[in-house]
């Protein structure tokens, strides 16, 4: 697992004017990291961050240095600095080709120069790259980026910062233009451990107009300092200091995150498109009707069980799995598919209703899942899916698990958008590195949701809201419409409504003339046989001034997401358009910037072909007391014949010793569930019911007293009824985890004849008196 790009994954190589050249001998020079800084501000719901990565080049030669860092599919990032001795070095978004024939102009002629620009292959790295880094100079790389933040299932407000880009894996199938412009953009793959010690400064403000209930972390220790009126809040990483080994994450908890939340930002007067006028965010969340949920679902699990996902990764993709197939309702049609390097079926012929013999199959296959299955070939198993049609009188649904370490996003996500009126996806991105852009762009290509989940996190409660999300029917003929004054000149962006789904976090974009006031906001529908209609009060909106325009340029990326699935003809002449006018980077555009005021560094034009170097290192500090315990070579392509292709191979950190080897091997997420909520859901039946058996095992109460402690017409409906007070009892703070698989289990005690209500207090007195 490779640490963050952003803490200095510089690389070191010769370079040819076209690309890398790999058959050359590789020189390698350590450019020492000397700090990185994290500010962060949360204002509502969304976040904007400023990271600056210091750098001093030691060494008696000018270098060109080369960065990879992970990013968040969603993050607009809009601003590249650097600065050198003092002099600032400030990028400008222009189209990409052109960008980078600037970058390379300015470096053979010995400027100092830098450019920003997305992989080829995925939206969710970015490469960043410093010419000509004077000897003896010191740099300071600055990036800046705005991101949304959405209400979760547990009402937390999630901030994650990706510090962890893993190996990706490469099919055979990708183009090689594309396959060499990624691999330029990486760089060279010897890898330099840097021991020398770097300060490392999380800092993190939240503002914004709502009363804070607290600010945590599930895997950070944070010093928090609440504001008297509890309206603000100023977050650091305590003492003990950031292991870059996860991604660093804070959960805000506002008192009443549920509220609508309406904010209308002021746009340049003087700017040019979507920056000229008012820009509107609407965070709210509508509600369905209760018959909008429907049992005729054909559920398709598609599980990665490639060798990335040795570990944790694996185990809580089976703790997911679980969770899904015990939450089914009864008469819908599912199926299990795997995949590595190749795939497999669990019911080969096709999807087979939900059983108790089929489940019985599925439990089977779940006990014996390990990633064993080689690389992450998750086109063809998706392709197989949409090979036949859907069971008719069935919604299917496909429900990927997966650590989404691959390259061909962009395929998949073509593939999804084309099927999306007849399939939805949901996925769940697992464990630190899981790609953003595979997981929450196929959610938004599916017209699905996406969940990421991490070690420690909480599992049970994400996967639940998304399997309560996946049992909604669609929401048809959806409607955004706007009472204004005066009328017309509001524009939707992006333009085609959002996907909808009931009690979750809806956020939109509006653009309103400078003059228009909006009045209402209606968001209405169908949904199965049942309308739903949420009205909303222009009156609540709050009207700010921010100079960053962070409202305008997050809409930017959320129409240049759209448009990257829409699958339109001439749509990068529109995204370049936008990108230019709000600055966000995006596929086809790029940050670059020159030093035109410094002298040369004595670059011979003629012949610097093979003379700029590129410095890698994956500056693991000393200070924090890491240590490199061993080294695995990951493979990210699959071909082993293209002489280009088969050298991506990257030496990187596979364990990292930090003195605690006993902890690393105890944390891993518990196989053997022992007497807990997972030990609960893994009894139940497949109708929904528990056995007296049962109840002795979860309440360890004897059966003689359970069998003869009230009447009733069905043994297992009262033993049932045990379980469901059991879980009100002990569980009831994690009711949303388990509410589906108790209203399964109210269905079968109703079906067994029995009063649910009427055995539920029988079960109450008896657990209460015992």
């Amino acid at each position: 697992m490779a640490p963050w790009g952003l803490i200095g994954q510089a690389q070191v190589a010769v370079v040819s004017e076209e690309t890398y050249n790999w058959s050359r001998p590789c020189e390698v020079h350590v450019v020492t990291l000397k700090a990185v800084d994290i500010n962060v501000t949360v204002r509502g719901f969304v976040a904007r961050v400023e990271a600056s990565l210091t750098y001093h080049n030691a060494t008696t030669n000018a270098l060109e240095l080369e960065f990879r860092m992970p990013v968040d599919e969603g993050a607009a990032v809009y601003k590249f600095e650097a600065v050198i001795d003092g002099r600032k070095i400030s990028a400008k978004c222009m189209e990409k080709k052109k960008a980078e024939q600037i970058y390379k102009d300015a470096v053979q002629s010995g400027h100092t120069a830098v450019l920003a620009r997305e992989d080829a292959l995925t939206a969710d790295v970015f490469h960043l790259a410093l010419g000509n880094l004077p000897e003896g100079s010191q740099a300071e790389l600055q990036l800046s980026m705005m991101m949304e933040l959405k209400v979760k299932t547990d009402g937390a407000v999630s901030f994650t910062l990706p510090t962890v880009l893993n190996p990706r894996y490469c099919p055979l199938d990708i183009s090689p233009s594309q396959h060499t412009e990624s691999v330029a953009q990486t760089g060279n793959p010897e890898t330099v451990i840097v021991s020398e010690a770097y300060t490392f400064g999380i800092k993190a403000k939240v503002r914004g107009g709502h009363i804070i209930a607290r600010v945590t972390s599930h895997h950070d220790s944070l010093n928090v300092k609440l504001s008297d009126d509890s309206m603000s809040a100023e977050v650091t990483q305590d003492s003990g200091g950031f292991k870059p080994d996860h991604d660093w994450s804070m959960l805000i908890y506002y008192a009443n995150p549920y509220k609508t939340h309406i904010i209308r930002e002021s746009g340049e007067r003087a700017g040019t498109g979507l920056m000229k006028d008012d820009l509107v965010m609407v965070n709210l969340h509508p509600e369905f009707p209760e018959e909008s949920y429907s049992h005729r679902n054909e559920i398709l699990f598609v599980v990665d069980r490639s060798g990335s996902m040795e570990g944790d990764c694996i185990q809580s993709a089976c703790a997911t799995l679980l969770l899904f197939l015990k939450s089914l309702p009864t008469g819908c049609y599912f199926n299990v598919i795997s995949f590595g390097s190749t795939y497999s079926l669990l019911f080969p012929d096709g999807s087979q209703e939900y059983t108790e013999e089929t489940l019985k199959k599925a439990l089977e296959l779940h006990g014996t899942i390990k990633a064993d299955m080689g690389g992450t070939e998750i086109l063809q198993p998706i392709k197989h899916v949409y090979s036949t049609p859907p069971k008719p009188g069935y919604a299917r649904q496909i429900i990927l698990l997966t650590d989404g370490q691959v390259f061909n996003v962009d395929q998949v996500k073509e593939l999804v958008s084309c099927h999306a009126h007849e399939t939805r996806v949901f996925a769940v991105g697992i464990g630190n590195g899981a790609s953003t852009a595979l997981v929450y762009g196929l959610a938004r290509a599916g017209r699905g949701r996406a969940e990421m989940v991490y070690q420690q996190d909480k599992l049970q409660l994400k996967v639940m809201g998304l399997v309560r999300s996946m049992l909604q029917e669609s929401a048809q003929d959806v409607k955004i419409s706007f009472e204004v004054d005066p009328p017309g000149g509001i524009k939707l962006i992006p333009k085609n409504p959002p996907i909808i789904f009931g009690g979750q976090h809806l956020i939109m974009y509006v653009r309103v003339p400078t003059s228009t006031e909006v009045k209402n906001i209606t968001v209405s529908g169908i949904v199965g046989c049942a309308e739903f209609k949420n009205c909303y009060n222009g009156s609540d909106i709050v009207t700010i001034h921010d100079e960053e325009k962070t409202l305008h340029r997050l809409a930017a990326r959320a129409q240049i997401n759209e448009w990257q699935i829409a699958n339109e003809e001439d749509v990068a002449e529109d995204m370049i358009t936008l990108s230019l006018a709000t600055g966000v980077v995006c596929r086809w555009t790029a940050l670059v910037g020159v030093d035109l005021d410094m002298k040369p560094v004595g670059h011979n034009p003629e012949t610097t072909e093979f003379t700029s170097m590129v410095s890698r290192d994956l500056c693991l500090g000393a200070s924090l007391n890491f240590e490199l315990k061993k080294m695995r070579k990951k493979i990210y392509s699959s071909n082993k014949e293209s002489p280009i292709r088969s050298r991506v191979i990257a030496d990187t950190v596979d364990e990292v010793d930090t003195g605690k080897e006993a902890e690393s091997e105890k944390e891993h997420y518990p196989v053997d569930y022992g007497k807990n909520l997972m030990a609960v859901v893994s009894l139940q039946k497949f109708d929904g019911s528990w056995t007296l058996e049962d109840v002795v095992k979860v309440t360890s109460l004897p059966h003689s007293l359970l069998a003869g402690a009230t009447t009733y017409k069905n043994e297992t409906s009262w033993a049932t009824s045990v379980v469901l007070a059991f879980l009100e009892m002990k569980y009831s703070a994690e009711k949303d985890e388990w509410g589906l698989l108790a209203n399964k289990a109210r269905m079968f005690i109703a079906r067994c004849g029995d009063d649910v209500e009427v055995l539920m207090e029988a079960a109450r007195k008896v657990l209460a008196e015992n």
